[in-house]
Formats: structure tokens, sequence, C-alpha cells
């Protein structure tokens, strides 16, 4: 029973292999004739396969295979596939990239979708291996993990940035195009969060409570969820003026989330202290090992 439930696992993951290597191909293909939209989709879904293949692999990168080559492999992927939505998304932003007329509308802007599987990448990207008996270096863990958090960190800030700047540039670029505008207006929380707890992982006594750097993090996160909420509310009230109901109800619902963050950031303030109790263990268990 054990010899074919192997069998059936190694020949899952020679599966999983060829659909990987398939996507990758198609996708450079339409992109070289230019379908680019659909070329795109090795960004989003070739960090889930891989992350699948992680799953069932007998040795996967939270344990034994921690610093070797799929571990590697998998940072590197992950990395490219953030570098190449940044870059979609300021393209298509900027109306470099324009989508063709079918299946979706003139007005259809790819932007914040793009910025969607961004978020799903740089989470990825800032999830630390937490140590264990099984991983064989916990230094080269360490090395890794903050590699990976900083990759995660600086994607996440550029997409933060590209949350206000889509959809100011959406009328004299891409079009107007209300459900992918009030989503990238939606997304910049999420960004910030990702930026906050890997800032507080790579540099955490730079940005301990009551800090300079502290209080100026605090105050860009403020900014940036302002800003986000009151490019919204602007959204919504034309909107509201042309009587589309459905838009307006899109940009309430960011504004409701960015006006829901900014009250956090002020009344609570910025820190994870579940991720900030993690983070402390992790360090001790390096330190003890080496």
């Amino acid at each position: 029973m054990n010899a074919i439930s192997e069998t059936f696992r190694i020949l899952w993951l020679i599966f999983l292999w060829f659909c990987f290597s398939f996507i990758a191909l198609a996708s450079l293909v339409m992109a070289v004739i230019g379908v680019w939209p659909w070329g795109a989709l090795f960004f989003v879904l070739s960090p889930l396969n891989l992350a699948y293949i992680d799953m069932i692999n007998a040795e996967n990168i939270g344990y034994k295979a921690t610093g070797g080559l799929f571990h590697r492999f998998f940072i590197f992927v992950y990395s490219i596939n953030a570098v190449g939505l940044i870059v979609l998304t300021v393209l298509t932003a900027f109306g470099v990239l324009q989508g063709d007329p079918a299946p979706w509308t003139p007005e259809t802007n790819f932007a914040p979708w793009y910025m969607v599987g961004g978020l799903i990448i740089v989470a990825f990207l800032i999830y630390r291996i937490e140590p264990n008996d099984e991983i064989p270096d916990l230094q080269r863990m360490e090395q890794m993990n903050r590699y990976s958090t900083r990759v995660g960190v600086i994607s996440a800030a550029i997409f933060t940035v590209l949350c206000l700047v889509v959809p100011l540039t959406s009328f004299m670029t891409a079009g107007y195009d209300p459900a992918a505008l009030a989503v990238a207006l939606f997304l910049a929380p999420g960004f910030l969060r990702v930026v906050r707890e890997g800032l507080f992982y790579l540099q955490g006594t730079r940005f301990e409570e009551g800090s300079e750097g502290y209080r100026t993090l605090r105050a860009v996160c403020i900014g940036v969820a302002g800003l986000a909420g009151c490019i919204a509310l602007g959204y919504l009230g034309y909107s509201l003026v042309r009587l589309e109901l459905l838009p307006a109800l899109f940009f309430a619902a960011s504004v409701a989330m960015n006006a829901w963050s900014v009250k956090r950031y002020v009344t609570v303030g910025i820190s994870i202290p579940e991720e900030e109790e993690a983070d402390s263990s992790s360090h001790a268990s390096v330190q003890e090992a080496e």
C-alpha cells in the first residue's frame, strides 16, 4: 500500500511539473503573439503551482529542504513573478499595454487585477519558516527568510504606490473601469500590512514602538490609507452623480476599508504583536543553534 501511495505521489509530482512548464511556455507564446492578458497567467498560476508541489514533496521547504535547491528556485520564481506583475501593472496603468477588444470592453483595466496577484505573491514572500528539529541549517534558514522578506517588502512598497497611481491615471490611459479601480484602492491596506510586517522583522529595533522609525512608518500608513480613502470617496461621488449604483457600492467598500485602517493606525497603532512574539522566538532559536 505504501509503495502504491508513493508511486501515485511521484506521478502526481511529475504531472504538476509538466503543468508548471506548460503554463510557462503557453504564457510566453501568448505574450509574443500579443495576447498579453492571458500571457500574464504565468505570473499568477506558477506560484500557486509551486506552492502545491512543495506541499506534496517528501521534503518540503519548511523542513529538510530548507535552504536547498528547490527552496532557492521557489524564492527565485516568486521574485521574478512579483517583478513581472509590477512591470505589467505599470505598463497597463500608463496605457502602454492595451487590452484586446474581445472578450473585454475597451475600458477594461487589468492593472488592479495584476495587483491582486501581486498581493498573493508578496504574502508568500514574507512568510517565514519557523525553526524545527528537521531543518539542517538554522542559520541558512534565517538568511533565506530575510532575503525572501526583503524582496516581499520592496515589491509590496511599489504595489502600495501603484494602488494610488492606477486610479489617478485611469481616465487618461486605461479608461474608466469602476470595479477595477475600487479593487486597487481596496488593496492599499493589504500591501501596507505586508510592508509593516516585513519591516518589523528585518529592522525590528529601528521600528520599535515609540521610536522615530515607528512614528515615520505610522505617518506613512495613515497618509497612504487616507489618500486612498479620499480618492475612493471622489470616485464614489462621481458614481452617485452619474447614478451608477453598483460602481458606487464598489467605491463605498474601498472608502470603508481605508477609513477603518486609518482609524486603527491612529487609535491602536501599526504594531503586529502576535508577529513580534513569533519573531522573538524564531531569533532565539537561531541564536541557540549558533
